[in-house]
């Protein structure tokens, strides 16, 4: 009878046990998190929507574990601030490019803008497998948290290159015109360049673009492509417009995670990630193909845009820059040398 009871007791301890296991179990697989992630770009901005999609992806990919609601520029801080606001966990994701923290370190250009394309390096396609393939994803890794020191988990995605050569308010006939002008220039190696043509780069952020060109501050800039710029309504203060940029031949978007909330996440969902952000990659290249095509009929037959041709003799002093600028001896050294390198 006691041995029957012990082996009743057992029974009941092991089934309990087990029934704890499997409701622990559930609970983990539950649980739910969800995160705020900050843009750099403007609401409404085709790369909203791609990062929509992504979150969308996450959400049932995870089943519903993983919500990232996703929140246009400065709805928490400043598109330059996303970093450290990562990296303090202010908020759970940001997006923009990682030249945006050239301020901190030179290499940043290198991963979201060299200079490649543009007759001194990789076109868009093979900086992306040097990415996903080839050691750029361990480089990449490294300048975000070793030589950043930020606890991020990054991602490239969604993109949303080459760039337009940009906007106007009186079309450069000349080289000499295009490098007389106040331009708007995306910060990084794009600047550098343009200033060792001769130019007058000026960095800003989308959002202060047009109450710069308003105000006489700006002769013309660049923002993004033909969808962005439709988007941001650059039309309105600026008529004259170039599709022939060379300066982000490549342009590749990033979103950087905070690391604990990164780190708090399950394997699986972890896993989801990495699969919904090299997704991003294939729906960003294909839809700015689709976009861009639109956005270029509306601005020329409805917005009355003049498209021109990049002024003679561009192409030409943009890549004996460049490739001046390539060079590692010149600008690279240490770690910076070496992505160069492997780019």
């Amino acid at each position: 009878m006691r041995k029957q009871l012990a082996k009743t007791i057992k029974g009941i301890v092991g089934l309990v046990a087990l029934v704890i296991l499997i409701a622990g179990g559930s609970s983990a697989e539950a649980k739910q998190f969800k995160w705020k992630l900050q843009s750099s770009h403007p609401a409404g901005a085709p790369q909203i929507v791609l990062l929509q999609r992504m979150a969308d992806d996450i959400d049932r990919m995870s089943a519903g574990r993983l919500k990232i609601e996703v929140l246009a520029s400065g709805a928490i801080v400043k598109p330059f601030q996303l970093l450290d606001a990562v990296n303090k966990g202010i908020v759970e994701v940001g997006q923009f490019w990682t030249h945006y923290t050239m301020g901190k370190h030179p290499a940043g250009s290198l991963f979201s803008s060299p200079l490649g394309g543009a007759g001194s390096g990789l076109d868009m396609f093979n900086h992306l497998s040097w990415y996903l393939q080839g050691e750029g994803r361990d480089l990449y890794l490294e300048y975000y948290q070793k030589i950043l020191n930020a606890d991020v988990m990054p991602f490239m995605i969604a993109p949303d290159g080459p760039e337009a050569f940009g906007w106007s308010r009186v079309q450069p006939k000349t080289l000499d015109d295009y490098l007389k002008m106040r331009y708007r220039m995306s910060s990084g190696l794009s600047s550098d360049v343009l200033k060792d043509m001769g130019g007058t780069p000026v960095n800003m952020h989308g959002g202060e673009i047009i109450p710069a060109l308003e105000r006489g501050l700006l002769d013309g800039g660049e923002w993004i492509n033909t969808a962005s710029d439709l988007k941001l309504g650059l039309y309105d203060v600026c008529k004259n417009y170039c599709l022939q940029g060379l300066h982000q031949a490549i342009g590749i978007q990033d979103i950087i995670i905070n690391g604990k909330a990164w780190r708090l996440l399950p394997p699986d969902i972890q896993a989801i990630i990495e699969c919904a952000t090299t997704k991003s990659i294939i729906d960003g290249l294909m839809f700015f193909i689709e976009e861009n095509a639109k956005a270029l009929k509306i601005l020329v037959e409805e917005k009355g845009v003049n498209v021109f041709d990049a002024p003679p003799g561009y192409a030409e002093a943009f890549i004996k820059s460049a490739k001046t600028w390539a060079d590692p001896s010149r600008i690279l050294s240490g770690k910076v040398g070496r992505v160069r390198r492997c780019v």
